[in-house]
C-alpha cells in the first residue's frame, strides 16, 4: 500500500493517468536489474558476453546491460573481482556529463582535472566517474562519505574497481568549504526520502511520510550550501536524488538558481516504467556562474572538522616490476603506493594539506619491512591485483575453477599443486580476471585476501 499523502503530491504533479501508470509499475511489477561493466578490467564492455546470466537491452551507459532476473552475484568470482558494477539503471545516466568533462578538459588543459563525488558510499557514481576519467587526462576524483562506517564500504569497492587516481575522504559537506574553487566537477547525489526505492523497498514505504519529505529537503539545502564554495566559478555540478516530490527535487535546483546564480543545463526525472529507466531517479546538471581565475588552493588550509592526511612525506621508491608504466612508486611509511604520473603531485598535496581525513589514495600494492642482515623486504598487497597499476604477468598467474575460486573467498583452504611456489595470482575466466593472491608453499597456500572482504558462507 502506497502512503496516500505520496499518491496525492505525484498525481499532482504527473497528472492522473501518468501518475496511475507509476503507482501500477511501482506495486506491480518486479524491480529491475542492471549492471556495469569495469573497462579496467574487461574487454567486452558492450555486450557483457562474459557474465554468467543472461542480458537484454542496454542502459544509459555505454558500459550497462540489464539483467533479464537477479542472480546470486555472490557466487560469481568476476563480482569480488570488481569486473561489473551492480548499479541502478537510471543513474547510469550520469554518463551524460562525460562530454562535457571532456569540453572542460580541453579548454582548461593545464593543471589537474578534479572531480568531486561528495555522497559517495557505496561507491555506484564513484566508480562510473572513474571510468569516465579515463578519457580525461591529468584527472582525479575525490569521493566522499560522511559516515564513517559507509566510508569503509565505500573503500572496499573503490579499491575493487581498480582506478589509482581516487582520494577517499570521510567529512562533513562543509569541511570541503575551506577549499574554494578546488573542483572542476561537483557530484551530489543527495540523502533523500527515497521514493524511488518503493519498488524494492517495502521498508522505504514504510518509513516514508510528509514531514520526512520536508526534513530531507532542508537537509539537502544545508550540504549543498556547505559545499558549493568549493566549485569553481564555471564549473558543473550534478544534483540528483532517488526521489519523485518537487520538494526535494525541482524547488531545490530553482533555489539554487535563484540564491547562487547557477545556470540550469538539463533537468529530467525518471519513473519505473520509462525507457531504460530503472526504480527511480532524478537528475539535474547545472553550471555555477562567475569567470576569471581559479582561486588558489592554500597548502595551509584546514577544513572545520578534519584533520591532515598525516605527517609523513611521501617520497619516491623508484622502479617496481609489478607496477606498469605511466604510474609512479612513492614510499609513505612502510607503504608502497602507485599514483598516475600526471596527478600523483597534486594528489599527495591534496591528501596531506587539505585537512581532510584521507582513509585511502591511489593504489596501495606492497609493504616494505626491515629483514635479516639490513636487507629490505618488499611483500605485495591484496590491493596490488586489484589495481589498473598491477603488471599482468610481473607475478605467476594461474586460472582456477569455480569450486577453487569460492574456496579461497571464502577464506578457506587453497592447495595449488602445479603452481609455483610464491606469491601466485589467481584468476578467472572468461576475462581471466585477477581477484586472488596467495604464497603458495606447496601443501597449502597463505591467503591475502583481507578478511574484512571474505565471502560469507550461502
Amino acid at each position: 500500500m502506497l502512503p496516500e499523502e505520496f499518491i496525492e503530491q505525484l498525481t499532482l504533479s504527473l497528472g492522473p493517468e501518468r501518475a496511475g501508470e507509476v503507482f501500477s509499475y511501482i506495486q506491480y511489477t518486479q524491480p529491475s536489474v542492471a549492471v556495469r561493466a569495469n573497462p579496467f578490467k574487461v574487454s567486452d564492455v558492450e555486450s557483457l558476453s562474459f557474465l554468467p546470466f543472461d542480458t537484454e537491452r542496454g542502459t544509459y551507459s555505454q558500459w550497462g546491460r540489464f539483467l533479464t532476473s537477479r542472480p546470486e552475484f555472490a557466487l560469481d568470482p568476476l563480482f569480488h573481482a570488481g569486473a561489473y558494477y551492480v548499479q541502478e539503471a537510471s543513474s547510469m545516466y550520469l554518463e551524460r556529463i562525460m562530454p562535457l568533462m571532456a569540453e572542460m578538459r580541453q579548454a582548461r588543459p593545464d593543471g589537474a582535472f578534479k572531480v568531486l563525488d561528495l555522497c559517495a558510499a557505496p561507491g555506484g557514481k564513484t566508480t562510473h566517474l572513474l571510468s569516465m576519467l579515463r578519457e580525461i587526462p591529468g584527472s582525479f576524483l575525490v569521493s566522499n562519505e560522511v559516515i564513517r562506517t559507509r566510508a569503509a564500504v565505500l573503500c572496499e569497492n573503490v579499491s575493487k574497481w581498480g582506478a589509482a587516481n581516487v582520494v577517499v575522504t570521510n567529512n562533513d559537506p562543509a569541511d570541503f568549504a575551506a577549499l574554494p574553487g578546488y573542483f572542476d566537477v561537483m557530484v551530489v547525489d543527495a540523502p533523500c526520502s527515497g521514493e524511488g526505492m518503493f519498488r524494492k523497498d517495502p521498508e522505504a514505504v514504510a518509513q516514508w511520510s510528509e514531514d520526512n519529505v520536508r526534513l530531507c529537503a532542508a537537509r539537502q539545502h544545508r550540504i549543498l550550501s556547505d559545499v558549493l564554495p568549493a566549485l569553481r566559478p564555471g564549473g558543473l555540478l550534478v544534483y540528483s536524488t532517488c526521489t519523485f516530490n518537487h520538494y526535494e527535487d525541482e524547488d531545490n535546483v530553482a533555489w539554487l538558481v535563484s540564491e547562487y546564480g547557477f545556470e540550469v543545463l538539463e533537468q529530467k526525472h525518471f519513473y519505473p516504467g520509462d525507457e531504460m529507466a530503472g526504480e527511480g531517479f532524478f537528475f539535474s546538471l547545472l553550471r555555477k556562474g562567475g569567470g576569471g581565475d581559479m582561486p588558489v588552493f592554500s597548502n595551509a588550509s584546514k577544513s572545520r572538522g578534519g584533520r591532515s592526511g598525516g605527517s609523513a612525506a611521501y617520497r619516491p621508491f623508484g622502479s617496481l616490476d609489478w607496477v606498469r608504466d605511466g604510474f609512479t612508486v612513492y614510499r609513505k611509511g612502510p607503504m608502497l603506493k602507485a599514483f598516475p604520473g600526471q596527478v600523483a603531485e597534486a594528489m599527495q598535496a591534496f591528501e596531506l594539506s587539505s585537512g581532510l581525513r584521507v582513509m585511502m589514495s591511489g593504489s596501495a600494492v606492497a609493504e616494505v619491512k626491515d629483514g635479516n642482515r639490513g636487507k629490505l623486504l618488499v611483500l605485495p598487497q591484496y590491493s596490488l591485483i586489484q589495481s589498473e597499476v598491477y603488471r599482468r604477468g610481473s607475478l605467476p598467474e594461474i586460472e582456477v575453477p569455480l569450486e577453487t575460486a569460492l574456496a579461497c573467498l571464502r577464506l578457506g583452504p587453497v592447495v595449488l599443486r602445479d603452481a609455483p611456489a610464491g606469491y601466485v595470482v589467481l584468476t578467472y575466466s572468461p576475462e581471466a580476471v585477477p581477484f586472488g593472491l596467495v604464497k603458495n608453499l606447496g601443501s597449502r597456500c597463505n591467503n591475502l585476501l583481507p578478511s574484512s572482504i571474505r565471502l560469507r558462507q550461502i
